[in-house]
């Protein structure tokens, strides 16, 4: 349950920032792909650089089409969510 929670929180903040500091759509791609590769990037140091803790097949590749998927889906809807915030707290004529 706790590595959900990291999971979900880490993906929603980064998604927000994705939206504070980036415009239009890059924001969102951002958004999505950070989580992502952050998410691949921790179960391979898992899988290949930490010592082997016994346990049979490696699973990596299920964690990240699940995982993977939740984090990326989390930080579009925090990129979104955030921007249409930030759209209604601009001046007037700024894009």
């Amino acid at each position: 349950m706790t590595v959900w929670f990291l999971i979900v929180a880490v993906s929603a903040f980064v998604g927000a920032m994705c939206a504070r500091i980036h415009r239009r759509w890059f924001s969102i791609l951002a958004g999505a792909a950070i989580p992502w590769f952050g998410f691949l990037s921790l179960l391979l140091v898992e899988a290949y650089v930490l010592p082997y803790r016994g346990g049979g097949a490696t699973m990596w590749p299920i964690a990240q089409l699940f995982g993977g998927t939740a984090a990326a889906l989390i930080g579009v809807g925090s990129c979104v969510l955030f921007r249409g915030r930030r759209r209604g707290k601009e001046a007037p004529g700024e894009p």
